[in-house]
């Protein structure tokens, strides 16, 4: 399974403009974890992140919302649901294109719902 979760982000974590691609469940727990940037620089980004998932989807779902972003300096973290329990998490630089990340984001959320029986 984890190969076709690969499989199906790998238009997003590609393109050399994403820091990071993730599936978390609503735990916080990375379900896959795709880095394009050095680890350190990483490391306490992501823990704050783990740490907001569930909040972030009870928040999405609540007020029904398609997505919730946050910026840090020049990098944007957005979060899409996947599922009632899954997130795609987007670590992305300001040089991104975000007509193409929206594309294959909507992409990859279909094909991920298919996956994991939530359509």
């Amino acid at each position: 399974m984890i190969s076709r979760v690969s499989f199906i982000l790998y238009p997003i974590y590609s393109d050399p403009e994403v820091k990071m691609t993730a599936l978390y469940r609503i735990d916080g727990i990375p379900v896959f974890l795709k880095i394009n940037a050095p680890k350190r620089e990483m490391a306490s980004t992501l823990y704050w992140l783990e740490g907001q998932i569930k909040d972030m989807l009870h928040q999405i779902f609540n007020r029904n919302l398609s997505e919730a972003s946050f910026r840090f300096g020049d990098v944007r973290i957005h979060m899409y649901p996947v599922s009632r329990t899954i997130v795609l998490a987007i670590m992305a630089s300001e040089e991104v294109s975000m007509y193409k990340l929206e594309v294959d984001v909507r992409t990859a959320q279909t094909q991920l719902a298919r996956l994991v029986g939530c359509e």
